[in-house]
């Protein structure tokens, strides 16, 4: 069985999204608990180019492909309703096969260019080493 987790820097992220955007937190948040509580979701969320806009999932989801390259369990999740309302936040997430666990790494704004010399990317980083 699989398992969702919000790691605190993710939580301060959302804490702090919270003040700034309201709407955009709660969708986030929303996305999250759906699929925490779905099996097949848990699952898509392992997936490269899951959720392609138009098929009727809620959120897409891609590999953090040149942190992937590099042995690193790391996506990215896009919520589409977030997209339609132009308030473009990324969900970073790792995987941890070995305990069948998702950990929410940080929120991201769209403009993060997942340059992994970027404060942000550094922090997430350094979060996924200490999982």
């Amino acid at each position: 069985m699989l398992h969702l987790f919000v790691h605190h820097d993710a939580q301060q992220d959302l804490d702090e999204l919270w003040e700034s955007d309201e709407d955009a937190a709660a969708l986030i948040v929303a996305t999250l608990e759906e699929i925490r509580g779905n099996e097949a979701l848990l699952e898509a969320m392992l997936e490269h180019d899951f959720g392609k806009r138009g098929d009727g999932a809620s959120f897409h989801v891609n590999k953090w492909v040149q942190l992937w390259r590099q042995g690193k369990d790391l996506w990215r999740l896009k919520v589409w309703e977030l997209e339609d309302e132009r308030k473009r936040w990324r969900v970073i997430y790792a995987y941890i096969p070995t305990e069948s666990r998702y950990y929410v790494l940080g929120i991201a704004p769209r403009e993060f260019d997942y340059d992994p010399n970027h404060p942000l990317s550094q922090r997430i980083l350094a979060a996924y080493e200490d999982l």
